[in-house]
C-alpha cells in the first residue's frame, strides 16, 4: 500500500532529475546530456514566524563546469522562473502535502516565487534554482508554546520520510522564541539535518519552542518610544535647572559684603563696557523693578527667600516668610531645612517660632511682635 503512495518528497526528487534530463527544452547544439546537469545539493530551509506560518526556501545547486552546462542551465532557469509545472519541483508538490497534513487547522501555500541564477564561487560556476513560498498555520500553537510536527504527518505516515545524501533540512526559530525540546543539537536556535537519513512518522513532533505571547510585531509602539524620549529630556532639563539654581544661590551668599544694606547708597559698581562678559558667554543679572529688586517670578525658591532676608535686615521669622511668599508651612519648612544644610541660612528656635537669618547676622534686638 505504501509503495503505491510514494512519499511526495521522493516524487519531488524524481521530478527534478526527470526535468533536467528531458530533451528539447534544455538541449543545446552540443547535445547536452542528463549527466551534464546533475544536482550537486538541495537544501530545505524553513523559517518559522511568530504568527505560526513558515517561510520555505527549497534550493538546488548545480556545478557548471562547461559552457554547454551553463547554457543548458540558463535555459532550464528561464522555464523554471516562468513557473512551468512539469519542471523540477513546484508549489503544487507542497500544496498536496498541506492538503494531506494531519493538523486540524486550515493550511495553504501562498506567496510563491521562482528564482534561477548563476554565480561564480572560488573560480567555480554554480547554478541555483530556488522555490520560495509561505506555508500558513504550519506550527501548532498553545499559548506561548509552539509545537512542530503535525504538518509533516499524513493519515498514513509522513510526506517527508527522509533526506538523500546530497540534501539538508534547516529549521529556524521564530523571532523571540527559543527551542524547548529537539531531537538534534541546537546551534543558536537553528536545527539542522544532513542526509542520508530517514524520519519516522511523528519524529518532528519532538520539536517545541517557547517564548513571548506571539504577536505580528513585538517592537514597542512609536508613541511609547516618543514618551520615553520626552521623559529623558525633561529629566535632563530639570537637572540642569537645579544645578544652575544651586550655583546661583551659592554665588549670592559669597558676594555679600560687610556694611551693605538694602537701600544704602553703596556707590556705583565698577564700570565695564560689557564686552568681556559677552565674549565669555556670561549671562547678565535678571531684570529688576524700579526699586532695584529682582522680579520674584524670575527667582528660584531659594533666591526668593534670600531676597526677603536681604530686604528685612538679614533676618525674618519663619511665619513671616510663609505670609510673604504665600507658600504652605510644609513647603517653607522643607525649603529652609535644605537651605540650612547648604549653609545658605541659619535657623534659631525662639519659643514656638523659628528665626531665619543670613549667615553671620546677629540675633540680638529681635522684634517680639
Amino acid at each position: 500500500m505504501r509503495s503505491e503512495r510514494r512519499p511526495l518528497l521522493w516524487l519531488l526528487i524524481a521530478a527534478l532529475a526527470l526535468s533536467i534530463g528531458a530533451g528539447g527544452g534544455v538541449a543545446t547544439d552540443q547535445a547536452t546530456t542528463q549527466q551534464e546537469l546533475q544536482p550537486a545539493a538541495t537544501t530545505f530551509d524553513v523559517q518559522l514566524t511568530p504568527s505560526g506560518d513558515a517561510e520555505w526556501t527549497v534550493s538546488t545547486q548545480f556545478r557548471l563546469t562547461t559552457a554547454n552546462e551553463t547554457r543548458a542551465f540558463r535555459q532550464l532557469g528561464e522555464r523554471f522562473e516562468d513557473g512551468e509545472t512539469d519542471l523540477a519541483y513546484d508549489a503544487a508538490t507542497f500544496r498536496r502535502a498541506a492538503a494531506t497534513a494531519s493538523g486540524n487547522r486550515s493550511m495553504s501555500i501562498e506567496a510563491v516565487e521562482h528564482d534561477a541564477n548563476v554565480t561564480t564561487r572560488d573560480g567555480e560556476r554554480v547554478g541555483r534554482l530556488s522555490l520560495r513560498f509561505r506555508w500558513t498555520n504550519f506550527v501548532e500553537r498553545t499559548g506561548e508554546r509552539y509545537r512542530l510536527g503535525d504538518a509533516f504527518n499524513t493519515t498514513d505516515g509522513t510526506w517527508f520520510p527522509g533526506l538523500a545524501s546530497d540534501q539538508a533540512l534547516v529549521i529556524r526559530p521564530p523571532d523571540g522564541y527559543s527551542v524547548e525540546t529537539a531531537p538534534v543539537p541546537v546551534d543558536n536556535g537553528v536545527l539542522r539535518w544532513e542526509g542520508r537519513q530517514s524520519f519516522e512518522p511523528g519524529y518532528f513532533g519532538q520539536i517545541a519552542y517557547t517564548g513571548a505571547t506571539p504577536t505580528p510585531d513585538n517592537d514597542p509602539p512609536v508613541a511609547m518610544l516618543g514618551g520615553i524620549g520626552t521623559l529623558v529630556l525633561l529629566a535632563l532639563a530639570g537637572g540642569s535647572l537645579w544645578w544652575r539654581r544651586q550655583s546661583s544661590a551659592g554665588e549670592r551668599g559669597d558676594v555679600t559684603t560687610d556694611g551693605d544694606e538694602p537701600g544704602d547708597d553703596g556707590g556705583e559698581p565698577e564700570a565695564t563696557d560689557g564686552t568681556d562678559d559677552a565674549d565669555a558667554g556670561v549671562v547678565g543679572p535678571p531684570p529688576t523693578d524700579a526699586d532695584g529688586e529682582t522680579d520674584p517670578t524670575l527667582l528660584s525658591d531659594e533666591e526668593r527667600v534670600l531676597q526677603l532676608l536681604e530686604t528685612n535686615d538679614g533676618r525674618m521669622k519663619q511665619g513671616a516668610i510663609v505670609e510673604a511668599t504665600g507658600w504652605s508651612n510644609a513647603k517653607v519648612s522643607q525649603l529652609l531645612s535644605a537651605m540650612e544644610e547648604a549653609d545658605e541660612i541659619e535657623k534659631l528656635r525662639i519659643g514656638r517660632e523659628n528665626l531665619i537669618s543670613l549667615p553671620g547676622e546677629g540675633v540680638t534686638d529681635i522684634d517680639d511682635e
